[in-house]
């Protein structure tokens, strides 16, 4: 199999499928959103997040990228349980630093650290981390098949996107990669690169739109043309984008020259797709907020993903290998 998330399609038939052939889904399953609502009373919802470790910057995106998908539900991220497996040559001393430094996390961003399991495999060679976060949720938000409710968001509405294109991946590549990009670039510019690591969290998101009508899709791995496909998927729609108005900043854009891969598929956390009715309001409330927010396109009624690109249009390609996964093998 492919390295890498899921594709929405995949899920359906290895997860959803089986899943129903025994039991309904949970009420408020969430598959395009990686949650599930687990009390409806109190409007209690939980998500995770999992992936290999190599350094704390692993542990921060693990971390934002399962608080970020309760933020996309406008709610606030209450409790994380971490669990961790390790190779047998695990040193104690970096278990312990990583600990540690999910801990600070917690404690920055207001968060209750729960529950923490370790274990060694001989099975994995590299550690892997998974991050549970609980939280609460303004409203209920899917229904059983796990698609989101709000029609009115759908069809005919249009699609910004905060943040910029590869924020999460060309961060981490400066970081890993600061040797090498010292030969081509400055190192006040990997500098740059590397602080958008700083800006994981879409919480700045919600809480500006908090009082408009809008849906919040997080972009995670595989960048912002798989989030686009997963999106659609999720809410049964069409897409009609204009390639050229996808946010990226010349730091993504030379890294990845420097790297030969596309920064459109690669690793997108802190950015996000936002579709309402009220697009002005939504680009208003987040520059007041000092969050970068453009148009990109509409959703449509129709099944075609359209991508335009000046005069040239094509059809939005199935969710691809994230480019950090391919390059880091």
């Amino acid at each position: 199999m492919r390295t890498g998330r899921y594709s929405y399609n995949a899920q359906q038939r290895s997860i959803v499928r089986p899943i129903k052939k025994v039991q309904k889904l949970a009420e408020g399953f969430a598959q395009n959103y990686d949650c599930a609502v687990i009390c409806h009373e109190k409007k209690e919802i939980v998500s995770e997040a999992m992936m290999t470790v190599s350094a704390k910057e692993d542990i921060a995106l693990a971390f934002y990228r399962a608080c970020n998908i309760v933020f996309a539900q406008r709610g606030c991220t209450k409790l994380v349980n971490v669990s961790f497996l390790w190779p047998e040559d695990s040193e104690e001393a970096f278990m312990a630093e990583l600990t540690g430094y999910i801990a600070a996390l917690c404690q920055k961003e207001a968060v209750k650290l729960g529950l923490v399991t370790a274990g060694v495999s001989s099975f994995v060679q590299k550690a892997v981390i998974s991050v549970t976060a609980v939280g609460y949720a303004n409203e209920d938000f899917t229904d059983n098949d796990g698609k989101n409710q709000n029609k009115t968001l759908q069809a005919g509405s249009t699609l910004c996107m905060a943040g910029h294109a590869g924020m999460a991946g060309i961060g981490l590549l400066a970081a890993y990669g600061e040797d090498a990009l010292t030969k081509q670039y400055t190192q006040g510019f990997i500098r740059q690169a590397q602080q958008f690591l700083d800006t994981l969290s879409i919480r700045p998101v919600k809480e500006a739109l908090e009082d408009i009508d809008a849906c919040i899709y997080p972009i995670q791995e595989g960048g912002v043309l798989n989030a686009l496909w997963n999106y659609a998927d999720g809410i049964g729609a069409g897409l009609d984008i204009d390639m050229r108005k996808i946010p990226i900043r010349q730091e993504s854009v030379e890294i990845s020259e420097f790297y030969g891969i596309n920064p459109y598929l690669l690793m997108g956390d802190g950015a996000c797709l936002i579709s309402s009715m009220q697009p002005e309001k939504v680009c208003a409330a987040l520059a007041k907020a000092g969050v970068s927010c453009v148009v990109i396109g509409q959703v449509t009624k129709e099944n075609a993903r359209v991508i335009r690109r000046d005069d040239e249009v094509r059809y939005l390609d199935k969710p691809a290998q994230d480019e950090l996964v391919r390059i880091r093998k």
